[in-house]
């Protein structure tokens, strides 16, 4: 397999160009490690995102090996509601992954867009997130990296969790400068106390990670500021945060009690696992909206009446999710005019059927009738030729009458 990268834009921008069996449409955005790109990949005509390491990155051969590794043990956590890995490779030199495309915003972006969310809305970003990392704390995956960022809203209002172990490949490169522009470790805006500090975390870490973004998206800042990375580092591990209850005095008790759990100090006073977490949610969703798991979600964003404009970019930019919401809008009326010429034939398929149908019947019909006249003429023709043969002849009955005589 081989690239046909050609050339590029002074950026380093490969759009346009082909990848493998993908063509790169546009740029989306850059991350720390990587570029990312809309592609379609041309074997299932089908839409990805292909995330392609930058030079930077390709410095350092330990980051570019956990790469790898990395992306393949997340390629193994399929789930509905984590970006799923299609597929990771090399081609002529040039390292990438392809995964699920989400055609929707970043909370990031829904939270500049749009403002804090709901009380329902939150607790949905807990359930899914929540079943997200119990997926991945069954297989031993710690993401490490949870925040706005890297939670996609589908139209439908499913939460996707983004960039499952590229966390780590950052966390342990040799060598590598997580100071530079660039190539910073995500934020320590809702980093964990003992990931700040640099000891070993599990799930409990990536808890913490969403009870920060939780609050973030509740009271439209962050638990922690400072002037610079170090000190809001220093303030997850030292200090305690205004309570969610005092900036949204709203929010239901049940569901300020999970966020004041979750950014717990010591892991030991937080939720044992995502699993826990899942049973006080659903306790809460079950208080104040019953019944609410059987509704549509409420960050379902396509269709509420809404202009486009209202909706933030998927990317952090409007044009972007112009783009998605026409995208999206097009396959879906397309979807429908599908559905329509399909029921359409089917509707005409059925009236031929039944039109068929009353032919044979009226044939079978017909043939009864043919048949049964046919039966009436034989057996009247049976029964004529019977009486014809016992009538007596002429000259009998001419010899009777004249004995008679």
């Amino acid at each position: 397999m081989h690239s046909e990268i050609s050339t590029t834009n002074a950026d380093g921008d490969l759009s346009g160009q082909r990848l493998g069996g993908y063509r790169l449409v546009r740029r989306l955005g850059s991350g720390a490690m990587a570029d990312v790109y809309l592609a379609e990949q041309e074997s299932l005509g089908r839409q990805v995102a292909v995330k392609v390491l930058r030079p930077e990155t390709l410095r350092h051969p330990s980051a570019v090996q956990r790469f790898s590794q990395e992306a393949r043990a997340a390629a193994a956590l399929v789930h509905g509601n984590i970006v799923q890995i299609h597929e990771v490779a090399c081609v002529d030199g040039i390292y990438f992954l392809a995964e699920e495309y989400v055609a929707g915003p970043t909370l990031k972006a829904w939270l500049a867009s749009r403002g804090p969310l709901d009380a329902r809305q939150s607790l949905a970003v807990l359930s899914h997130v929540g079943s997200a990392l119990a997926r991945s704390a069954e297989q031993g995956v710690v993401h490490r990296d949870i925040k706005p960022e890297n939670l996609l809203v589908t139209p439908s209002g499913e939460v996707k969790v983004a960039d499952f172990g590229l966390a780590r490949v950052l966390a342990t490169a040799d060598g590598l400068d997580l100071t530079q522009d660039g190539m910073t470790l995500g934020t320590p805006l809702y980093m964990s106390p003992e990931q700040a500090e640099g000891k070993a975390v599990d799930s409990r870490s990536d808890l913490y990670s969403l009870g920060a973004t939780v609050y973030h998206l509740l009271a439209g800042r962050p638990p922690f500021s400072g002037a610079t990375s170090l000190s809001v580092a220093l303030a997850h591990i030292k200090e305690v945060p205004v309570p969610i209850a005092q900036v949204r005095p709203d929010v239901p008790a049940g569901l300020s009690d999970i966020i004041d759990r979750l950014l717990c100090k010591r892991p030991a006073d937080r939720f044992a696992d995502p699993t826990e977490l899942l049973h006080a949610v659903e306790a809460v969703e079950t208080a104040i909206a019953p019944g609410s798991r059987h509704m549509p979600s409420p960050l379902s964003w396509f269709g509420d009446g809404t202009s486009v404009a209202d909706h933030a970019g998927g990317f952090g930019r409007r044009s972007d999710f112009g783009a998605i919401a026409t995208a999206h809008t097009g396959s879906m009326r397309a979807h429908a005019r599908t559905i329509e010429a399909r029921e359409a034939t089917g509707r005409l398929q059925s009236a031929m059927d039944l039109e068929q149908q009353e032919e044979a019947k009226e044939c079978a019909l017909s043939r009864r009738f043919w048949l049964a006249t046919g039966a009436v003429a034989g057996v009247a023709m049976v029964v004529g030729f019977a009486i014809g043969r016992n009538r007596p002849s002429r000259s009998t009955l001419f010899r009777s009458t004249r004995q008679r005589r």
